[in-house]
């Protein structure tokens, strides 16, 4: 068995069994809908991966402690909007857990004190809020835009060595939780952008997911710049005005956009194992590029020698993508060593 250090999140329903025993039916509707279109989104759009459904709640795998937080904070952004929408008293409200510690890969599955302790700190969240060890605290701290109160440390189970927690803390806020809207944000939110000779163009009606920089051959070779600024929104936000990029498959498992007229580099997007709910956009077309600034380094392994940029975001390399894993295995490249532009899936006889 593999053992590593990784980042879980780990999130739960809030009083799942009530809303069950009031409204069977439509509580399992929503929380198909919940796993759907937020809470894999926003893991994936995050480079982390889903590896056990508990019900009513859900685990998940980061490689970046940075991109763990920053997904458990656009799950219960999401939640909240949509439950202000909803406007019902059934609405979903999670609580969500993130720690940092070594795990064990069984299989499948991933077992060990990161996955306890997560699963500990989610149940002591409030409702709507996450919670997270001192460890993961010291990793984020000064990088991850969240207020957590020191609640100093604790005992999260009877058998349980302490734990220094800390915790978002609700506001008297129409939504609840640590979150504070504008009463109208949602209907504020309008990004836009296009190509540079303005054939594309887009907007975009919902908030950012995730952004980065991109190190690797492929969106070197398809930008044709040392790295790449990308933004990550619900695809199901994205809306092409008059013309549509045309796509090219630059590998097995991805397309990307761009505008046929003028060249201008566009959009990347996964279609393998599965299309994925989010699209990204080049940072660089959006209208107000200066509004979205990356939170971190991805494909790191491919960096220039000669090209740095000198901050303290967390640098992964692709390999250490648990989506890039699943979509480059799923057409029979698992190695990272053969991933890279146009590569080619082995024949299968």
């Amino acid at each position: 068995m593999e053992r590593k250090l990784a980042a879980i999140l780990a999130t739960d329903v809030v009083g799942f069994a009530g809303l069950v025993s009031r409204d069977e039916s439509g509580t399992l509707a929503k929380l198909v809908r919940l796993e759907r279109e937020i809470i894999r989104m926003q893991v994936e759009a995050n480079r982390g991966s889903v590896f056990k459904s508990t019900g009513d709640g859900f685990l998940a795998e980061f490689s970046s402690v940075i991109e763990a937080v920053n997904c458990a904070i656009g799950i219960q952004k999401a939640s909240a909007l949509e439950a202000r929408q909803s406007n019902t008293d059934n609405a979903l409200i999670l609580r969500i857990g993130v720690s940092l510690g070594d795990v064990v890969v069984h299989g499948a599955d991933i077992l060990g004190d990161g996955v306890n302790i997560a699963a500990r700190l989610e149940a002591m969240a409030e409702p709507g809020g996450i919670a997270v060890s001192g460890v993961v605290m010291a990793q984020i701290s000064g990088k991850v835009d969240i207020p957590l109160a020191d609640c100093g440390h604790k005992t999260l189970k009877s058998t349980d060595t302490s734990v220094h927690v800390y915790m978002t803390q609700s506001k008297h806020s129409e939504e609840g939780g640590f979150l504070d809207f504008d009463k109208d944000e949602l209907a504020k939110t309008m990004v836009k952008g296009g190509c540079i000779c303005g054939a594309v163009q887009y907007e975009v009606n919902a908030p950012a997911i995730s952004t980065g920089y991109c190190h690797c051959s492929c969106c070197r070779k398809f930008s044709g710049s040392a790295v790449n600024a990308w933004t990550a929104f619900p695809i199901s936000a994205v809306r092409f005005l008059d013309e549509e990029p045309v796509y090219f498959a630059t590998t097995p498992i991805a397309k990307r956009g761009f505008c046929a007229k003028c060249g201008a580099s566009l959009t990347y997007q996964l279609v393998q194992p599965r299309e994925t709910a989010y699209l990204v956009m080049h940072t660089s077309s959006l209208d107000n590029p200066e509004n979205f600034a990356p939170s971190v380094h991805s494909g790191i392994e491919s960096k220039m020698p000669w090209f740095d940029i000198l901050d303290d975001l967390s640098r992964t390399r692709s390999a250490d993508s648990k989506v890039l894993l699943e979509a480059w295995s799923s057409v029979g490249l698992p190695d990272p060593e053969t991933w890279g532009p146009l590569a080619k899936s082995p024949e299968v006889f």
